[in-house]
């Protein structure tokens, strides 16, 4: 099992989680033998009980993220003894491409442009990794459409096996200072596939009476954020939290009237989840994969500024709205689990280690 690094990403949170649902249930499969390679950055992140574990000292903690930690993962990729390898991300054995393995399609965003200098990588990675894999998994059914679509992957070998409800509730909770007052909240990247200016043009319109907090970390887009802040009307009413801590996002879930996710491509949505396991009402773009994902769960909203800016403006004076919203969430998170989503991961590497 691929590198498990540690990192606050998408990605990395998927694989932690993931990781951790695996130890759980792997007494299930006892014809499945796996080894988990991580760095000790991983090794703090995502504590194993039962399953065997190698810490690669290769790279040493700086190897959590970006093209170190890809180096060192297709190094020990490399070295690795191993009938089948498993990637959680959409990479492959790039050093040692005759083995088998299994991949992890997230999304297709490198194809619309987005994250272009970081990602740029992707688009020689992504179709290499695909039409190579043994098998695939596809954290949704749009991501497997896209990959399919866009990158050429086999339609039979990608296997949709959802994602679990994002990052669990933890014990501790710290509420930042200065949300005394009611506030709507975003989570996640501050980059320009989250789609911020235009929400923080839909607020600026709003007369809803809240503030408007934007938590995450600066991603490509963010001097496009930084400007249309600059230039809202309502600047002050808007606040950016950047690089906070798990307690600290715990504790913003927990006092914020509602998650507002205006995005404009997600290939699973974590967020959405998050904010429903602990009774946060959600407004998210009404698109493909926070459709399939959220459903009914959330109020899904078009994209169109003045849509926007009446859902914001509804969510924040609507108690009746907020509590249907509430109820909907816990009815929609509860159909997932990280220990399901391991289940069909190792019932998939069962499958694909028994054709090679």
């Amino acid at each position: 099992m691929g590198l498990v690094a540690g990192g606050t990403s998408g990605v990395a949170r998927y694989a932690s989680a993931l990781a951790g649902g695996i130890d759980r249930v792997q007494g299930e499969f006892p014809d499945l033998r796996l080894t988990f390679l991580t760095n000790s950055a991983g090794a703090e992140s995502t504590p194993l009980r039962a399953l065997e574990t190698r810490i690669a000292r290769l790279g040493g903690r700086r190897a959590a993220r970006g093209p170190l930690r890809l180096a060192v993962e297709h190094i020990l990729a490399r070295q690795v003894r191993a009938d089948l390898l498993h990637f959680f991300d959409t990479t492959g054995p790039v050093l040692a491409p005759s083995r088998p393995f299994v991949t992890t399609a997230h999304d297709a965003t490198i194809a619309y442009g987005f994250n272009p200098v970081r990602g740029g990588y992707k688009r020689r990675l992504y179709p290499w990794a695909l039409r190579r894999a043994t098998a695939t998994v596809a954290v949704s059914a749009f991501a497997r459409d896209e990959v399919v679509r866009h990158f050429g992957a086999d339609l039979d070998r990608v296997h949709v096996i959802h994602s679990g409800p994002g990052l669990g509730p933890i014990g501790e909770a710290v509420v930042p200072s200065a949300t005394d007052s009611p506030f709507l909240l975003y989570v996640g990247n501050l980059a320009a596939n989250k789609n911020l200016p235009f929400l923080i043009r839909a607020f600026g319109a709003s007369t809803a009476r809240a503030r408007l907090v934007l938590a995450g970390r600066p991603g490509e887009g963010f001097s496009e954020l930084e400007a249309e802040l600059a230039a809202s009307p309502r600047r002050d009413d808007v606040e950016l939290r950047t690089g906070p801590s798990d307690a600290e996002v715990e504790g913003l879930y927990r006092s914020a009237i509602a998650l507002v996710l205006p995005s404009l491509y997600e290939g699973f949505g974590f967020t959405p989840l998050e904010a429903m396991s602990r009774d946060c009402p959600v407004v998210a773009s009404d698109i493909p994969a926070v459709r399939e994902v959220s459903g009914p769960g959330a109020l899904l909203v078009p994209l169109d500024e003045q849509a926007w800016t009446a859902a914001l403006q509804r969510v924040t004076e609507d108690e009746g709205l907020r509590t249907d919203l509430r109820r909907r969430g816990r009815e929609t998170v509860g159909r997932y689990s990280w220990d399901e989503t391991a289940r069909g991961v190792c019932r998939l590497l069962l499958e694909a280690g028994g054709t090679v």
